[in-house]
């Protein structure tokens, strides 16, 4: 009898009172977006270059964003001031992490900060008016053709992605870009790297996205 009256006991606190689960989980969001500043750009700078770019990034506790870009950039252009071509065409890869600063916001949308990784490997052919030797008048031809080079480069990444209609978001970063590794040449290097941009040293960079927000674990 006292050992049926602890069960019944034991049995009625467990109905009255559950176990908590005092671990949150794990909340899991998946943006998908595409990039469209890379042919606005052109638009209104001359001499520009073009880009194609798609994102995935995944939204862990709404908090943690780890992020892959993939895209392609190219150029075919002739400066007019100097009569001289450049061309090249190839893809880019990028990884890295955003924070996201309203992660207690449960919305698609917030506001971040982070960081990614580049690199790209391509070719590129520069034709320019040939070199005139001021002493026998000889000319030396200044074609380069398929050249091969490589970067690697770290970026500084912050901006802002806000719901447009429901899960449909449009946003925009700024990116400081600054070269980790740069391939050998003897020709004084590309004029445009593929998803890094121009210049030698740190560049300035922006995206323009559209996304779209699929939900993995939760109902909102």
């Amino acid at each position: 009898m006292l050992f049926l009256g602890g069960h019944r006991a034991m049995a009625a606190a467990t109905e009255t009172s559950p176990v908590e689960n005092t671990g949150r989980g794990v909340d899991l969001g998946l943006y998908l977006s595409a990039d469209v500043f890379g042919y606005i750009y052109p638009i209104f700078v001359k001499d520009a270059f073009y880009s194609s770019e798609l994102s995935a990034t995944l939204a862990i506790n709404n908090r943690f964003m780890p992020t892959v870009e993939v895209g392609i950039g190219h150029t075919d252009m002739v400066s007019q001031l100097y009569e001289i071509g450049y061309s090249t065409r190839a893809p880019y890869y990028r990884v890295g992490m955003d924070y996201n600063m309203q992660y207690e916001n449960d919305k698609p949308g917030y506001i971040f900060l982070g960081g990614r990784v580049g690199y790209t490997a391509f070719d590129y052919s520069v034709d320019a008016p040939p070199l005139v030797d001021p002493v026998w008048g000889d000319e030396v031809p200044m074609q380069l053709t398929d050249i091969p080079y490589r970067m690697l480069w770290a970026e500084a990444v912050g901006g802002v992605r806000a719901e447009i209609t429901k899960n449909l978001c449009m946003g925009w970063s700024l990116r400081y870009k600054y070269p980790l590794y740069k391939g050998a040449t003897v020709n004084g290097g590309p004029w445009y790297v593929p998803g890094f941009g121009t210049g030698k040293k740190g560049v300035l960079g922006a995206t323009y996205t559209i996304c779209y927000y699929f939900n993995l674990t939760r109902s909102r």
